[in-house]
């Protein structure tokens, strides 16, 4: 999982470690020996197994013993609350030697990944949490306890509370690491092995460390056993210089030579030629080994989906930062989920709230939430101020062809209870006119179409709610793709109190955010603002601007560096007033001035204004 794996970063920071251990004839610091004492008070003892959660790598002496607590069960780090902050189940099993260090650790990282998977196999189970693993026919088989789970490869975990299965999360191991220890006689880290393995327990990369006998690192070997390719960093303090690493390819030839500075992350990467001259210098690390790449999750636990909604946002936003580009796997995914949710093409929908923002909180246009019906759409935010009403159309490819946002202001008030003697249970929609008389609605979706309404809702003989619904903002966005990719999108402005009505007209290139080429128009059809990326020497973008009547008024270019190289303010005739290096219109300001938006972005602005 992209960042989460702390442990496997560390090596690439070795060379950051330079504390001095002025005390190198001390066997034990106070710290250390007090934490042994607590350990034996826990009746752990040498060279037997216990577990540990998030364990650590000790690079440093006062590290090698363990300063989290140790558990003799594993069953009681299954559900350690810590691991849900990052979607991973870290847990290690831990030996200790005779002075209480670090001897040998077995760490298995896994994954946290909430499925959409069917409840109809958990609807006989009792409240409480419950293991199962899959078969290759995708068969479920239940197991008694964690322990018959934790080494394998991947598990699913069902909870159940209330009756309702609240959670059905697959754990795929994302990385298993082996550690052995050695230390000199004065209890100073001498040696350190990692070894990180696959699922089938083939080694995959194996780093060595070598500490002198202040337990100060002194060198490192590293190796990707899967391309053979060889790293050794020999540390030298010399000057600001903290170390110099050589790496080699799997035919044993020198391709790098990369020095690392103290206490900083500046590094000087030589590039090498096979004659070991210098052909190239850069300031990148050489990438050694993926360490953010986790373990292939095996068959069938990778063709299930992952549930957006309750999956952790460290795993959704590797999912949403795949843009706008291809990616079948992802694609996949999102159409089994929108199948799996009951979603049809060329059907209408209303969306939950709050509605995922576009590329930052879904991918690409693919719903992820269950639709609702317009009577539980139509009022979500009862006690907010303001709420969306949000209408979705939805295209042959299951993602997103138009939406419809609509934004209501809410005012709960009051009014003669002898109006509603009448009602029966249930939720009842009215006009309201200026003197506070009300006529009745047949529906929601009458009311939804009046620009203010009122909501009332009648309980056990007792109305609970009067709200006044105001419509403040209504905003349509419609896009056109290129098979799974958005290619263009138009939003129109119906109402807003902000700006008149307009049209926002943009276009996508592959992966990109931010749209390649964007138009505006005004309720007239005029053009008044473009955008459009450029490829010159030392130009990004053009950005135009005209005023009503379609005149040109500025011509905008901007810099690679974001800067804007010059504005240029037209005459009628697009002769050049004067100049400025400033974005800013200093004639005619408009709040749409600062293209390009993407739709949301805009939608979201424009309200932030009205609602000062």
């Amino acid at each position: 999982m992209k960042s989460l794996i702390k442990i496997y970063l560390l090596p690439f920071m070795l060379w950051m470690i330079t504390v001095d251990y002025v005390y190198a004839e001390v066997r034990m610091n106070e710290h250390q020996i007090k934490t042994i004492e607590q350990l034996k008070k826990q009746s752990i003892l040498p060279n037997k197994i216990y577990y540990q959660y998030d364990f650590m790598t000790a690079f440093e002496n006062e590290d090698s013993v363990p300063m989290e607590y140790l558990f003799s069960s594993i069953s009681d780090l299954e559900t350690h609350p810590d691991m849900y902050e990052l979607a991973i189940q870290s847990i290690a099993e831990v030996k200790l030697n005779e002075n209480y260090q670090y001897n040998e650790v077995l760490q298995r990282n896994r994954n946290i990944i909430e499925v959409i998977y069917p409840t109809d196999s958990f609807q006989s189970l009792d409240d409480g949490v419950y293991f199962y693993i899959l078969d290759e026919q995708k068969q479920l088989h239940k197991k008694e306890s964690f322990d018959e789970v934790y080494k394998l490869p991947c598990y699913l975990r069902v909870e159940k509370k209330h009756g309702i299965v609240v959670s059905i999360q697959k754990r795929p191991l994302a990385s298993i690491s082996h550690y052995k220890y050695d230390y000199w006689a004065n209890n100073s880290l001498k040696y350190l092995k990692i070894e990180m393995t696959d699922n089938n327990d083939n080694i995959i990369y194996i780093s060595e460390t070598f500490f002198n006998d202040y337990g100060r690192i002194e060198k490192n070997i590293r190796k990707n056993t899967v391309t053979g390719n060889l790293a050794i960093e020999s540390v030298q303090h010399d000057a600001d210089v903290y170390s110099i690493e050589e790496y080699f390819n799997n035919k044993n030839t020198k391709t790098n030579r990369v020095i690392h500075y103290e206490n900083s992350f500046r590094v000087k990467n030589e590039v090498l030629n096979k004659s070991g001259n210098v052909i190239k210098i850069n300031n990148i690390n050489p990438l050694l080994f993926d360490f953010e790449k986790d373990l292939d999750e095996p068959y069938p636990y990778n063709k299930l989906v992952m549930n957006v909604e309750k999956s952790n946002a460290l795993l959704t936003d590797s999912m949403f930062e795949q843009g706008i580009s291809d990616n079948p796997k992802y694609d996949e995914d999102a159409l089994k989920r929108a199948k799996y949710l009951g979603i049809k093409p060329n059907q209408v929908y209303y969306h939950k709230l709050p509605f995922p923002s576009f590329m930052a909180e879904r991918y690409k246009n693919f719903p992820h939430q269950a639709p609702l019906t317009l009577i539980e759409a139509e009022n979500q935010s009862p006690q907010e101020k303001y709420s969306d009403l949000i209408r979705i159309e939805i295209d042959n490819n299951y993602q997103y062809k138009k939406i419809d946002k609509t934004k209501w202001q809410q005012t709960a008030i009051s009014l003669p209870s002898t109006q509603f003697k009448s009602l029966e249970n249930g939720i009842h929609f009215f006009v309201i006119n200026d003197k506070g008389q009300l006529t009745p609605l047949n529906n929601v979706e009458q009311a939804i179409a009046q620009p203010t309404y009122v909501r009332v809702e009648k309980v056990m003989g007792k109305i609970v709610s009067t709200l006044q619904k105001t419509r403040v903002q209504w905003l349509t966005t419609e896009f056109d793709y290129k098979k799974n990719a958005p290619i263009r999108s138009k939003l129109t402005v119906i109402e807003s109190h902000i700006v008149p009505k307009l049209v926002i007209e943009s276009e996508y290139e592959s992966g990109q955010y931010l749209p390649a080429s964007q138009v505006i128009k005004n309720a007239q059809g005029n053009i008044i603002r473009t955008f459009k990326t450029v490829k010159k020497k030392n130009t990004i973008a053009i950005l135009e601007r005209f005023n009503e009547q379609g005149i040109k008024t500025n011509h905008i270019e901007i810099s690679k560096q974001g800067n804007i190289v010059e504005n240029q303010y037209l005459d009628s005739k697009e002769h050049v007033r004067f100049t400025t290096s400033d974005i800013q219109d200093k004639e005619y300001p408009q709040l749409y001035d600062a293209l390009p938006f993407n739709p949301d972005g805009f939608e979201m602005m424009l309200f932030d204004h009205f609602n000062k």
